[in-house]
């Protein structure tokens, strides 16, 4: 089953099992990207959950105004809270800044190949890290190897060259290692955004993993789900815990009142007695 709403900034369509309790997914795709990018995963996560593709059609569209479109079409046709964010790319800023604008929204988040855009104000980078502002809502961050290209290039030419000492091949290298550690520190910064986070490390597949890798982002999403759950669960027992403690509380300060009038009444019988003894 689906649904669908047009219009020249956005396309919006949810596909799915009407029936889940499920949170709904919400994916955002990358720069110079569409719906279809999704396919590959919306088709293995349809059967179980209800899948929202956001379509941005405009590429002028500044991010925090995609945003709002997103969010009045929400509202606009009352789609039950809470959701899932999935991200891709450059899609990861419209994310953030949805996360931004309604962290109590969300159930959770699966981050793929993002942490390099550079379109996210850095004071609310900041501010969402130093919060943690998912709290232990969970989080799952991605990482592919963007390089991938690049490292298969450097090979065929020491491979061809013979001499790893080859100053231009040595050169390429350190550029190589310093742009993957500088990547590997972009994407596991994202998991100060929860206390209850996830790190997946894919180094055989390059930028492109939610094409070609749906599998793993479909177990990232459900480990999302399943963690959700534990974490009501885990509201609930928290709760039950604070009552039962306020039980003992109100069972203490009953024996505490008994005891203060049975003092009170205590030297009271005493003088009774004398006074009759008399």
């Amino acid at each position: 089953m689906s649904s669908t709403l047009e219009s020249a900034s956005y396309g919006a369509r949810i596909i799915g099992n009407p029936n889940t309790p499920q949170p709904l997914i919400i994916c955002f795709h990358g720069s110079g990207d569409s719906c279809a990018s999704w396919e590959p995963l919306a088709n293995l996560l349809s059967t179980s959950y209800r899948v929202l593709l956001w379509d941005r059609r405009d590429p002028d569209m500044k991010p925090d105004i995609a945003v709002e479109r997103m969010l009045e079409y929400l509202d606009g046709n009352k789609i039950p809270v809470p959701y899932v964010l999935v991200a891709h790319s450059y899609g990861g800023t419209f994310a953030r800044l949805f996360l931004e604008r309604r962290p109590q929204q969300l159930a959770g988040m699966v981050l793929v190949e993002t942490g390099q855009e550079t379109a996210i104000d850095p004071e609310i980078e900041q501010r969402q890290y130093k919060a943690q502002i998912l709290g232990i809502k969970p989080l799952v961050v991605i990482r592919g190897n963007t390089l991938i290209a690049k490292w298969k290039q450097y090979e065929q030419a020491l491979a061809a060259e013979g001499n790893a000492t080859n100053p231009t091949l040595m050169i390429q290298k350190q550029l190589l290692d310093a742009t993957d550690k500088e990547d590997e520190r972009l994407k596991k910064a994202q998991l100060q955004l929860s206390r209850n986070n996830r790190y997946v490390h894919i180094p055989d597949c390059g930028h492109g993993v939610i094409r070609d890798r749906p599998d793993i982002v479909k177990e990232a999403v459900c480990w999302v789900m399943e963690n959700q759950q534990a974490r009501n669960d885990e509201e609930q027992k928290i709760e039950v815990q604070v009552n039962e403690e306020q039980e003992d509380k109100d069972v203490v300060k009953k024996s505490i009142r008994t005891r203060l009038r049975e003092a009170r009444k205590a030297p009271m019988v005493g003088n009774i007695t004398r006074f009759l003894g008399r």
